[in-house]
């Protein structure tokens, strides 16, 4: 090829795909144009001649142009695309901090802070903002993060209620983008109520898709599929290995196929906090309307729940039990949320032992639980160290009794009861006929906004096929579980279905409840049996036992 050709190739911001169609320009300094091309359907573009002190152009409709000195132009170009987003400081905080908040947007913009709880609730309205339009870096990004203009500052009330918080940023004619930020307890309120919240933020960060790269997709530097296919080849292979062989001996077989080793190794990296998270789905405006959400949106249902039943709770995020374990000295119970997937060592053992010394009732609301292993850098950016916690910190089953299987990825169904006198199920209003409960959860299937994998929803090209509480991923017991935890209900699923479990406090221990499916939460308000239940295990969490006029026993009439 000639040295006077220069080319290379066009991606988009948000997910590193290649845009076809944009039209590169290259300009002298007046301003007339030597030259125009246009990007394949790969992204790749070409021009058949150098010139000096010449300026290029890349533009594409819903995009925001760039341009440089044509000497400055790299192998890759990203487009950022032409609407409104923006990202915190921070992911987590706490009552009277000052937050910044990066934003682009290319019109004026509004933005508002809310809270999530049983109601959406304004917090704060930041008024108006002009226009701000922000660069990307070319090539990738995701590793060290943006490193954008800051838009604003704001500070969260002295007085603000722990949960969930989203900055809602709108422009109009480019759309609108609720950042996430969690409130948590500060040190000084710590045990004034007698529940503390695990929020799954660490889940939020492993599965941030935008830049190109999360835990799940590699759009930066291999070709990835949109949508898994788990009832692939490769897929049914390592999932039937994973049943008589340990993670290593799997990998191990992989690597001799061609299909390991070097290739993953981006599962590994670094996962940067200064990014957009465009999975948490907050735009909504109540709680009871149905959603398809893992993560924040999840999570919210299970804050409404407790506010509707007058359950006092404090929150934590992932990185701040990393970093303050002693907090768990100071509460009863600690309900893991919706899907609490990624654990650091230190969390783990921190949970461990205040459940095994200091009588803390482990309330698994939650699939898919303690299942990988991650390490946190300061700023609050993480990176999965582990995909197979069991092999790499210990046997989380050994702590929960259960542990994920893929079996039912992408179903949901409700539950059978299999112990029906069992005390979980005092007061609740079970058909004693057929003993089936939680048929239905607002955490469903609903019509995608995008023809593209989504990270917030049921990551199968089909999405989630039926209704009810156990489901989306779901965790069963395993033969090193200890023996005296108790099966007491299970999920309908056709492949077996979540296992829920009980195992009673003995001696400095304390009890554990485990409803192994990531659906359960967004049955809790509007599944009578569901909600029941979670009341009694918090109930006994707190006080030891059920209360007086609840009777145990002869519960289902």
């Amino acid at each position: 090829m000639s040295s006077d050709i220069i080319s290379g190739h066009v991606y988009s911001c948000e997910r590193c795909a290649p845009l076809h169609g944009v039209i590169i320009e290259v300009k002298n300094r007046t301003g007339r144009i030597l030259c125009k091309a246009k990007s394949d359907s790969a992204g790749k573009w070409v021009l058949n001649q150098k010139w000096k002190d010449a300026i290029i152009a890349f533009r594409l409709e819903g995009y925001q142009s760039k341009q440089m000195g044509l000497s400055e132009v790299s192998e890759v170009t990203r487009l950022l695309e032409q609407k409104v987003i923006c990202y915190h400081n921070t992911l987590s905080c706490y009552p009277g901090d000052e937050i910044s908040c990066f934003v682009n947007s290319p019109g004026p913009y509004s933005a508002k802070l809310f809270r999530h709880g049983l109601e959406k609730r304004l917090v704060l309205d930041l008024q108006r903002f002009p226009e701000h339009i922000q660069t990307v870096p070319d090539k990738f990004f995701v590793e060290n993060g943006l490193s954008w203009e800051k838009s604003l500052n704001y500070w969260i009330p002295e007085d603000a209620k722990p949960g969930i918080y989203s900055l809602l940023i709108e422009s109009e004619g480019f759309g609108r983008f609720a950042a996430p930020l969690l409130v948590s307890t500060p040190k000084t309120d710590w045990g004034e109520s007698r529940i503390l919240v695990l929020a799954s933020t660490n889940n939020w960060q492993t599965y941030n898709l935008w830049g190109g790269r999360s835990r799940y997709r590699n759009y930066e530097d291999r070709k990835d599929l949109d949508f898994s296919n788990k009832s692939s080849l490769r897929t049914l292979i390592s999932r039937n290995l994973r049943k008589i062989l340990n993670h290593s001996q799997v990998e191990f077989l992989k690597s001799l196929a061609g299909l390991g080793g070097e290739a993953d190794k981006w599962k590994f990296k670094k996962l940067s906090i200064a990014r957009p998270f465009t999975n948490c789905a907050l735009e909504g405006e109540l709680p009871f309307e149905p959603f398809n959400n893992h993560l924040a949106a999840g999570e919210w249902r299970l804050f409404a729940w407790l506010e509707k039943m007058n359950i006092a709770y404090d929150v934590v995020s992932g990185i701040e039990l990393h970093n303050n374990p002693e907090i768990l000295n100071h509460y009863q119970g600690i309900i893991l949320s919706t899907h609490c997937e990624y654990w650091s060592r230190v969390m783990y053992e921190a949970v461990r032992d205040a459940h095994c010394q200091k009588r803390l009732w482990i309330l698994n609301f939650s699939g898919n639980t303690m299942y990988r292993e991650v390490d946190f850098f300061e700023d609050g950016s993480l990176r999965c160290v582990s995909l197979y916690f069991s092999e790499s910190c210990a046997d989380e089953s050994a702590l929960i009794g259960v542990r994920l299987t893929e079996d039912d990825y992408g179903t949901a169904a409700a539950y059978k009861i299999v112990d029906p006198e069992h005390w979980l199920f005092s007061g609740a209003p079970v058909n004693p006929n057929s003993l089936i409960f939680g048929g239905l959860s607002l955490n469903q299937y609903t019509l995608p906004t995008l023809s593209k994998y989504d990270p917030g929803r049921c990551g199968d090209v089909n999405g989630l096929v039926g209704m009810g509480a156990s489901g989306w991923e779901t965790d069963k017991l395993t033969k090193t579980a200890p023996k005296d935890i108790k099966l007491v209900a299970k999920g309908c699923n056709k492949r077996g279905g979540a296992d829920m479990v009980v195992r009673e406090p003995q001696g400095n221990r304390g009890g554990m409840f485990s409803a192994s499916s990531i659906l359960f939460v967004g049955a809790l308000l509007i599944d009578g049996v569901v909600s029941k239940i979670a009341e009694n295990v918090i109930c006994c969490a707190i006080n030891g036992s059920l209360s007086p006029e609840k009777t145990v026993g002869s519960n289902i009439h």
